[in-house]
């Protein structure tokens, strides 16, 4: 058994931990350690291999490793205010050294590309993008992928182009993602809507919409980042994708934060679909913030008109990622950063969705129903009638605790569907935050 590896890698931890080595400054190259341990570059390379699997490192292609340092700093949020309304990250809220050494190294990867790449976005990050995509069970050819910015490009090609069906109703969850829901009401397409609860959705309903109305495609956020932050069961996956296979009806899944899973067994709508029917999408503003980059798996029988459209989107919603997000996103993923990344993320929510639980838990008492909570960073407060929910809001407001709600920020098609509640994010807060936010939500509730 070859032991040396092991030694190596033991020195190395050993000498990052008493500060031998700095941060940005790239770690002893393969030819000199071979050298110091009189054994092969492979040993090295082995030893390096496992330090990067303990997330203690991290390489750049052609150019080295490199220490990383802990992603998620929160401890030092100001709790003056504490936001509970929005689901976007604070850049300031993540520190990562690394990243001046993937922007460096980005320009230098792609310099020699030209723009007209940029229409499906570069070919190596479409390459490594399908060895992404498969590690959730998202099966692709690259020609069906799309580098984009972001989704919100992507959406809005889908609601207005053509779709092979024939059909141009549009049918969405309710609640769902605001800005899309003012985009299709902007753009005068036909909406439809179904309720969405705690238990997911009624499948009886969902076939008798497929069956009876003329809808081209279903929005759906099954996981994590809907505005009620609970995920469709296992059962309703599976058959959200058959009914769609069965009544020709395409299937837009916004798997928007899914990366941040605590289930290991999760697999997407499109894993159990005929890859027909099917358009999957990921978003990376909510892990990278500083980059704004999506991809698109497009089916095989949309590509064509797909990409004539997207060739032509610059003319009212520009679709492609910029050459130096797209370099960026690909050195994340080759060197393993956005995995270290993912968990550092997960490891910080989880302490934060612990103490949310404790303090749903105390809303009980007020005759308030807690939804979600247990993935991502949103959760659903469904209000009693005692509760002004306007004058609530604006309540907490005065004393500088945000949330999105009320009648002026709505995630539903209109008034017919709303409930009375408030959604929560915990995006921008730490436990200290959660708290305090929850001792001025009980101060208020105490005054009805």
């Amino acid at each position: 058994m070859n032991t040396i590896y092991v030694r190596i890698a033991m020195d190395i931890e050993k000498s990052i931990q008493v500060g031998d080595y700095q941060l940005h400054k790239k770690l002893p190259s393969v030819r000199d350690l071979s050298e110091k341990y009189s054994c092969s570059q492979g040993t090295v390379i082995k030893a390096y291999e496992t330090l990067k699997n303990k997330h203690l490192i991290y390489s750049l292609p052609q150019s080295g490793y490199y220490i990383v340092e802990n992603v998620i700093k929160t401890e030092n949020i100001d709790t003056a205010i504490v936001d509970f309304s929005t689901g976007n990250l604070l850049m300031r809220d993540m520190h990562i050294p690394d990243l001046n050494h993937c922007l460096n190294r980005a320009t230098d990867i792609y310099q020699d590309l030209s723009l007209s790449h940029t229409v499906y976005g570069v070919e190596s990050l479409r390459k490594l993008s399908v060895k992404y995509l498969a590690d959730f069970q998202v099966f692709t050819p690259m020609n069906n992928v799309f580098i984009n910015l972001g989704i919100q490009p992507a959406l809005s090609i889908l609601a207005q182009m053509p779709f092979p069906n024939g059909k141009n109703a549009i049918l969405i969850e309710q609640p769902t993602y605001k800005y899309f829901i003012d985009f299709l009401k902007f753009s005068g397409a036909q909406v439809l809507g179904i309720r969405r609860d705690e238990q997911g959705i009624d499948l009886n309903r969902l076939e008798e919409l497929f069956k009876k109305e003329p809808i081209k495609f279903f929005y759906t956020v099954p996981r994590n980042h809907n505005p009620l932050g609970t995920t469709y069961p296992k059962a309703q996956r599976k058959a959200i994708a058959e009914l769609a296979a069965r009544y020709d009806v395409y299937i837009v899944e916004d798997d928007y934060f899914g990366d941040i899973s605590f289930d290991p067994k999760y697999d997407p709508i499109y894993a159990y679909g005929d890859h027909h029917h099917h358009i999957y999408l990921k978003n990376f503003s909510k892990i990278l913030p500083w980059i704004r980059v999506g991809i698109v798996v497009i089916p095989t029988d949309l590509l064509n008109i797909f990409t004539e459209h997207t060739r032509f989107s610059y003319y009212y919603s520009y679709f492609s990622a910029s050459l130096i997000s797209q370099a960026t996103l690909e050195i994340y993923i080759r060197s393993n950063i956005l995995k270290k990344h993912v968990q550092s993320i997960k490891k910080e929510l989880s302490e934060r969705l612990k103490c949310l639980d404790n303090n749903f838990r105390n809303l009980a008492t007020y005759n308030i129903e807690c939804i979600g909570g247990k993935t991502g960073y949103y959760s659903y407060l469904k209000l009693p009638d005692y509760i002004n929910e306007n004058r609530f809001i604006e309540n907490l407001k005065k004393r500088h605790i945000l949330i999105a709600g009320g009648s002026n920020y709505s995630f539903y098609i209109d008034n017919s569907w709303r409930e009375k509640g408030i959604r929560l994010s915990i995006a921008r807060t730490n436990k200290a935050a959660i708290n305090k936010g929850f001792e001025i939500i009980y101060e208020e509730l105490k005054r009805r």
